[in-house]
C-alpha cells in the first residue's frame, strides 16, 4: 500500500510539473531557488550580483542560494526543503538521493538534459550519467571532479617518527601506536570519538567501529545495514556479522582500547570536538576521514604548528578494496516542485559548460576575491569569499577548478589510489554506493532498530560496558525484538535484485 501511495503521489507530481514546465515562458523572469549545504559566505551578495547579472541577460534569470548549516540541513532535507517550492538542490547518496528520487522529489532529467542541455550531457558521458539513474530515469547531474574519499586514518607522523612507532596501518599498529605515544606522553589525548548522531547506516552506534574498515574486505566500508555484510570480490554473498564469532571478537577488541584509555569513558555523552586533532587534543582521528580532510588538517599544521606532520592513511591500502566516490556523492537535482524546469537546466548547463561562470561560482569575483599566481595556482585575497565559498561541490568541473598549492599533493593520494584500484577486480567501481534500499515497507521495523543500535550497540562498540558476552547477547535479543528480520529480509531481496542487474557476482 505504502508503494501504491508513492507512486500515485509521483504521478501526480509529475503531472503538476508537466504543467509548469508548459508555462515556463522566457519572457517571464525565472528566480530560481538554489539549496546548498553550509554556511553563507559574508560576500554573498556581491557574488550573487556578478552571477545574476550574465544570467539575467542570457537566459532571462537569476539564482538565490539558500544555504542551511550542516545541522540543520540534515533535519531539514527530507521535508522541509524538498517541499519547500524551490527549483534547484544539492543531492548526494548519503542524503538518502535514491530514496527520495523514488518517492517523486526530483524532476525526471533526460528530456530537458537532450533539449537544455546537450554540452553537459557530452561532458557528463553516459558512463556517469548511468550512475545516477534510479530504476533506469536520470534525477541528478553529477559533479565532473573525479574523486577519493576512501576511509582512513588521519595521524601525528611527527610523533610515529618521534617514538619510533609502526606506522598505523592494521588494528594491531594502530594499538601498538597508541600505546606507544601514550606511553611515552601520559597527558597526550589519543582519540576523540562519539556515539554518533544518528544510526543511518544501520551498521554502527559508536564511531570507532569505522576502524572495522581496516581489517574487512567488506563491499560496504563499515558493513552493510542491519548487520549484514559481504565482500568486495564477492558482493552478492551477504553474510551475518552481529551474530558471528568476529563481532563479539572485535567488541573484546573495543572494550580493550577503551580499558586502556585510548578514549574518555564519557565519549557516548561527548559532543564531537572537530577541532580535537587540529588542535594537539588527539594524535588520530578514525572515523570520517578523507584525503581532503588530512589536506584541510596539513594546512592548519604548516600555519599554526609547523612542527607537527599529518599523515595519512586509507584502510583499503591493507585490505585492498578501495575506489573513488561515487557518481551520485555530490549532485545536482530540478525540484519537482519547479516551475522553471526548462530554466534550471539551461543555466546549470551554463555553469558547468562555461569555464568563466564557473570559477565566478565557485571562487567569486577575479581580482576581488581570488587571483593566480605565477604557477596558476588559487590565491585568495578576501576571507569575505573563500574558496568554493558557495559550498557548489556539486558543480566542480575538473577542467575548471582552480588548483591550490595542495592539491599536489591531493592528486597524487589520488593517483596512488587509483593504482591500488585497478588491482580489484572490479577496477575503481564503487559498488555499494550505486544502490539505493526502498525501505518503505518495513520503515517502523528500521526506526526500531536504528534505537537498539544507539542503545545497546553503540556502548559494545565504545568498550565501555562491564562483561562483552552479556552485553552482546542483551543487543542480539533486543536488536531481534525490534524487527531485523524483516529489515533483513527487505533489504536482501533489493540487493540482490541489484547485483544481479550489474553482475556483481
Amino acid at each position: 500500500m505504502k508503494k501504491l501511495l508513492s507512486i500515485v503521489l509521483a504521478l501526480i507530481l509529475c503531472l503538476s510539473a508537466a504543467g509548469w514546465a508548459a508555462a515556463d515562458d522566457m519572457n517571464e523572469e525565472a528566480n530560481l531557488v538554489f539549496y546548498v549545504m553550509g554556511d553563507a559566505p559574508k560576500d554573498e551578495a556581491a557574488v550573487e550580483d556578478a552571477i545574476n547579472a550574465i544570467l539575467k541577460e542570457k537566459f532571462n534569470a537569476t539564482i538565490d542560494f539558500q544555504f542551511s548549516t550542516w545541522t540543520d540541513f540534515n533535519l531539514k532535507y527530507n521535508n522541509t526543503l524538498i517541499s519547500a517550492g524551490a527549483d534547484l538542490i544539492y543531492v548526494a547518496n548519503w542524503e538518502n538521493y535514491g530514496l527520495n528520487a523514488n518517492n517523486g522529489a526530483f524532476l525526471e532529467m533526460d528530456g530537458l538534459l537532450d533539449t537544455y542541455g546537450a554540452e553537459l550531457k557530452a561532458l557528463c558521458g553516459e558512463g556517469m550519467l548511468n550512475m545516477c539513474r534510479v530504476n533506469g530515469e536520470l534525477y541528478c547531474i553529477p559533479n565532473l571532479w573525479p574523486e577519493y574519499v576512501c576511509l582512513g586514518i588521519k595521524y601525528r607522523e611527527d610523533l610515529r617518527a618521534k617514538y619510533e612507532l609502526p606506522y598505523p596501518d592494521t588494528l594491531e599498529n594502530i594499538e601498538a601506536y597508541l600505546k606507544g605515544i601514550q606511553a611515552a606522553d601520559p597527558s597526550q589525548g589519543l582519540l576523540r570519538p562519539t556515539n554518533t548522531e544518528s544510526a543511518s547506516s544501520l551498521s554502527i552506534g559508536f564511531d570507532t567501529a569505522y576502524l572495522l574498515a581496516a581489517k574487512y574486505p567488506w563491499v560496504a566500508p563499515f558493513g552493510m545495514p542491519y548487520g549484514l555484510t559481504a565482500n568486495y570480490d564477492t558482493p552478492s554473498e551477504v553474510y551475518d556479522y552481529w551474530f558471528s564469532d568476529d563481532f563479539v571478537t572485535d567488541c573484546k577488541m573495543f572494550k580493550s582500547w577503551a580499558d586502556q584509555g585510548f578514549w574518555s569513558k564519557s565519549a557516548l555523552s561527548d559532543t564531537n570536538d572537530n577541532e580535537a586533532y587540529d588542535n594537539g587534543l588527539a594524535v588520530a582521528e578514525v572515523a570520517g576521514m578523507n584525503p581532503n580532510k588530512q589536506i584541510s588538517s596539513a594546512n592548519s599544521f604548516a600555519k599554526d604548528h609547523p612542527e607537527w606532520e599529518s599523515a595519512y592513511i586509507a584502510y583499503g591500502e591493507n585490505t585492498g578494496v578501495i575506489y573513488p566516490g561515487h557518481a551520485t556523492q555530490n549532485g545536482t537535482a530540478i525540484l519537482r516542485s519547479s516551475k522553471y524546469p526548462e530554466r534550471c537546466m539551461m543555466v546549470l548547463n551554463y555553469i558547468m559548460t562555461d569555464e568563466t561562470m564557473n570559477r565566478l561560482v565557485q571562487c567569486g569575483i577575479e581580482g576581488k576575491h581570488y587571483e593566480l599566481d605565477e604557477n596558476g595556482f588559487y590565491v585568495n585575497l578576501d576571507e569575505a569569499f573563500p574558496y568554493e565559498g558557495f559550498n557548489t561541490w556539486n558543480l566542480r568541473v575538473n577542467e575548471f577548478k582552480l588548483k591550490q598549492p595542495t592539491d599536489v599533493a591531493l592528486q597524487a593520494m589520488f593517483d596512488k589510489y587509483a593504482a591500488l584500484g585497478e588491482k580489484t577486480k572490479w577496477p575503481n567501481v564503487n559498488i555499494w554506493d550505486g544502490f539505493t534500499e526502498d525501505y518503505t515497507e518495513y520503515s517502523a521495523e528500521r526506526a526500531a532498530v536504528g534505537n537498539v543500535l544507539r542503545q545497546y550497540l553503540a556502548p559494545l562498540q565504545a568498550g565501555l560496558v562491564s562483561d562483552v558476552d552479556a552485553a552482546v547477547e542483551e543487543f542480539r535479543a533486543k536488536v531481534t525484538e525490534a524487527g531485523l528480520e524483516a529489515c533483513r529480509e527487505g533489504f536482501k531481496e533489493q540487493w540482490a535484485d541489484y547485483c544481479a542487474e550489474y553482475n556483481y557476482q
